[in-house]
């Protein structure tokens, strides 16, 4: 009861009160959190599995691509993955310059098409390269002509195959490409509030860096939603033993036809004596008559054979096999 007051107590609190000698500190209030509204719109579309796996998919693009522009170019090329994130398709185009490459793909069986962004930088450079050029740090300030557009568009329908390679162990996939626009407001693909996932990637060719992206809208990929996943891309290798596809291209290997040559030993006889051949006359081989023929598979050298008559036809017998390390 330590905490109950005496008469006494209280008398003297009240006469200070009264005498102005106790003031009352004025009570401090505590911030209050602001509440926000949740928009259940907003909510991302795209969960991390999904993101890790477009990720792992695009960095066998860039693997891919690298090699295609070094060689292409003739110039060393790098090409990386460095985000893989969901956006507004709106932010996405209100970020991008004018101009810019925009080539839409069709891009089955994702239901809808698909935007390859290339940064103009990049796009220059490549076609300054194509055309013989020397590759200058910086844009033109101007719009593309219609002949760099054709160069443009031929190189990207020359690596249309590698987004079909990259993909191919999460889904089957055939790309074609539908058009190319140089202003952003021209390749409206999906509404302005629908999320998209954007995979940049960053790109050096010899001393010119720039960026190029990607862009999967949400509704094109409900279609292969399921297969996002990089527990299905690692179980389902369309490579594996057994795999339908695997036994299809192996059937067409065995019942490939080959050219086969039976070939004598190289003879070396002076022009004069080929202008003066005539029907009729025998040349003499240098080739003994005993020894084996060189049976050529393709212009590989595979058997060695002997020389004989079958039906009334010429035919040869393979005597033995000739090993890589005989043929080298």
């Amino acid at each position: 009861m330590a905490d109950v007051l005496s008469q006494s107590e209280i008398d003297a609190l009240l006469s200070k009160f009264g005498s102005g000698e106790m003031v009352l500190e004025p009570e401090t209030k505590t911030e209050e959190t602001p509440i926000v509204e949740y928009d259940f719109r907003t909510a991302n579309r795209f969960h991390k599995e999904q993101i890790r796996t477009l990720g792992v998919i695009y960095d066998n693009f860039a693997r891919l691509f690298s090699t295609y522009l070094s060689g292409t170019l003739r110039v060393l090329c790098a090409t990386e993955v460095i985000s893989v994130e969901e956006l507004k398709y709106q932010e996405f185009v209100n970020a991008l310059p004018s101009p810019v490459v925009l080539a839409i793909l069709n891009h089955p069986p994702l239901s809808g098409p698909v935007l390859f962004e290339i940064s103009p930088d990049i796009a220059f450079a490549m076609i300054s390269r194509l055309l013989g050029g020397s590759m200058q740090h910086g844009a033109p300030s101007r719009n593309f002509t219609e002949i760099e557009l054709m160069i443009i568009e031929r190189v990207l329908r020359q690596f249309l195959p590698l987004f079909v390679e990259s993909w191919e162990r999460i889904v089957r996939v055939s790309v074609s490409l539908d058009r190319i626009e140089t202003s952003p407001q021209f390749a409206q693909i999906v509404s302005s509030s629908e999320p998209v996932a954007i995979i940049t990637l960053s790109i050096n060719i010899g001393e010119v860096a720039g960026l190029i992206s990607i862009c999967l809208p949400h509704l094109a990929l409900e279609a292969v939603n399921q297969h996002l996943s990089t527990k299905f891309m690692y179980s389902s290798g369309s490579g594996r033993k057994g795999d339908p596809e695997h036994e299809n291209i192996a059937a067409r290997i065995r019942t490939t036809p080959l050219d086969v040559t039976a070939m004598f030993n190289n003879t070396f006889v002076p022009v004069r004596e080929i202008l003066s051949l005539a029907p009729g006359d025998v040349l003499q081989l240098e080739h003994k008559t005993a020894e084996p023929l060189t049976l050529m598979v393709g212009h590989l050298p595979k058997f060695h054979v002997e020389l004989g008559v079958k039906e009334k036809h010429l035919a040869v017998r393979i005597a033995d096999i000739i090993y890589k390390e005989e043929s080298e």
